[in-house]
């Protein structure tokens, strides 16, 4: 009895082990791509998948509804699910695709990638899912490129203990900025919060503050916001001497 419990426990410790440690990882993040278009999302997974009849599945979700499933034992569709559709991968492999040919406009949203792994012994049997972080599929109309500006910290903040500089983004298009900082030529990351996108009749904006310590401001003087969108460099910059 002592060596079916310590059996057992040493399985539940080692399933635990396995499903902790699987990941799943999904690329790009963001894609941007114009109607009649073919995109392609890769999915890879940790460790190999399990032969199950769901090792693989694909899901789409839109802003305010739940996930929908579109492709499940990696390239089967779901019932519904258009012919532009395709998955493909291997059973018990790691690396999967889901191919659309011929995007339309209501195939914008977030996908996700939902790998299954199953273990079947005499004391358990264990089964489980993991998803990817997603990827975000958005339509491209022309490109316009973002208003950068730049707003230093009042008066106010910088009497106090610490100091903000607010970089704005705004009416753009596609989505996908990215905002860096930097402070005399050095790229600074600590203080730094950057807002998700937000959206309005097909135009992106968004928002980074960067918060510095009243002495770290008082050192600097060269601060510059840097924005990178559709692949082109954008920026703000503020000389505190020149304020």
């Amino acid at each position: 009895t002592q060596d079916k419990t310590t059996t057992m426990t040493n399985i539940i410790i080692l399933i635990w082990t396995l499903t902790l440690g699987i990941q799943v990882t999904q690329n790009p993040e963001i894609k941007s791509i114009k109607q009649g278009e073919t995109v392609t999302i890769c999915c890879k997974t940790s460790q190999f998948t399990s032969n199950c009849n769901d090792c693989v599945s694909w899901y789409k979700q839109k802003a305010g509804e739940a996930p929908k499933l579109l492709i499940y034992y990696i390239n089967r569709l779901q019932s519904g699910t258009p012919s532009r559709f395709s998955g493909s991968g291997s059973r018990y492999g790691s690396d999967f695709t889901q191919t659309i040919s011929g995007v339309q406009t209501e195939d914008t949203g977030d996908y996700y990638c939902q790998s299954y792994h199953y273990i079947n012994s005499k004391s358990i049997v264990s089964l489980w899912c993991t998803f990817g972080g997603g990827t975000k599929l958005v339509l491209a109309g022309p490109t316009v490129k973002p208003s950068v500006s730049l707003l230093p910290p009042s008066s106010l903040q910088i009497s106090g203990d610490s100091a903000a500089l607010l970089c704005l983004l705004s009416s753009y298009s596609p989505q996908g900025a990215l905002v860096s900082w930097t402070l005399d030529g050095s790229e600074v990351t600590e203080g730094v919060v950057t807002s998700a996108e937000s959206e309005q009749d097909g135009r992106y904006s968004r928002s980074s503050v960067l918060t510095l310590s009243k002495a770290r401001w008082e050192e600097g003087e060269l601060y510059v916001c840097r924005v990178t969108h559709d692949g082109a460099p954008h920026e703000a910059s503020f000389h505190k001497s020149r304020c």
